[in-house]
């Protein structure tokens, strides 16, 4: 029986989330660590990386604090503008015929042109990753700036941990789009917040999204709504095609942290975001535990 692991996409605030998730799982004696194939995007591969790697998730947060003191509070504030900006241009892309290759090409364009840090000073951010061994069965997500050709990165893909995980992270036009082999890449969120079709062939998926994967009852947003749809597609493709599907949406302490999506970018709420996922982690290790038992 195989298992994986899916991490989506959701900004430094998504980061503290999703490790202290799995750190209240762990807690309760429910390990993803054993999964078959632990795949990440943007947020997730940060986490993905760490866990993979056999790392004290909780060090996820001590990173995004030592980040924290670097972040100015105007580039705080644009990271999260920029971010939303974002959202809505993809809402609008999907609702319109979906996010195809040409559409992830423009964004690709927006992402090349955009005033941002240089590459270099981005890549610093991943420092720790540097010179580090891929890990097993760990596989992150990015999109090529030029084509919008979906690539998932892996350990015979030859590219260093660093660049791959910066890659993943890279939202257009708040961080720069990275370079490797000659192409530049930005975040695998432009495709979907989740990915989860690369999970397929998987027995078991648990897939943990930083967003609610449907609307909230009475709030209306045909757009947005599209964007979740794709990403609730891809998970019912694996259901039909025989995998056992379980998911972790945020719970309303998260929520209330992130304003319900609107400041996944906010490195300040990382920390509170941490342990909001501790206590979700430990309040559904049982479901989760079950789901992943098979």
């Amino acid at each position: 029986m195989s298992r994986a692991l899916v991490l989506g996409g959701g900004g430094p605030v998504g980061i503290g989330w999703e490790a202290g998730l799995l750190v209240g799982l762990a807690a309760k004696g429910v390990h993803m660590v054993g999964a078959d194939l632990i795949v990440g995007t943007s947020a997730g591969s940060v986490v993905g990386s760490r866990l993979a790697g056999g790392a004290d998730l909780s060090t996820a947060v001590e990173l995004l604090a030592g980040a924290t003191g670097e972040v100015t509070p105007e580039a705080n504030r644009a990271a999260v503008e920029g971010l939303q900006q974002l959202t809505a241009i993809m809402a609008e892309a999907v609702a319109a015929g979906g996010a195809t290759a040409e559409t992830r090409a423009r964004v690709g364009r927006m992402a090349l042109d955009a005033g941002t840090i240089s590459e270099q000073e981005y890549l610093e951010l991943f420092a720790v990753m540097a010179g580090g061994a891929w890990p097993e069965r760990f596989a992150c997500t990015a999109v090529d700036t030029a084509t919008g050709a979906f690539r998932l990165w892996d350990q015979s893909a030859g590219v260093d941990l660093d660049r791959a995980v910066a890659s993943s992270c890279a939202v257009p036009t708040v961080y720069p789009p990275v370079t490797i082999d000659g192409a530049r890449y930005m975040d695998g969120g432009v495709r979907d917040m989740l990915n989860a079709d690369v999970a397929a062939g998987h027995d078991i998926v648990v897939a943990v999204s930083c967003t609610l994967l449907a609307l909230p009852e009475g709030f209306e947003d045909p757009a947005l709504d599209a964007v979740l749809a794709a990403s609730r597609n891809q998970l019912e493709g694996l259901r039909t095609s025989g995998s056992e599907v379980a998911t972790v949406t945020p719970g309303e302490e998260f929520l209330e942290v992130s304003e319900w999506g609107l400041n996944l970018m906010d490195f300040t709420r990382a920390p509170a975001a941490y342990e909001a996922g501790v206590r979700q982690g430990t309040a559904e290790a049982d479901r989760i535990g079950r789901a992943w038992a098979g």
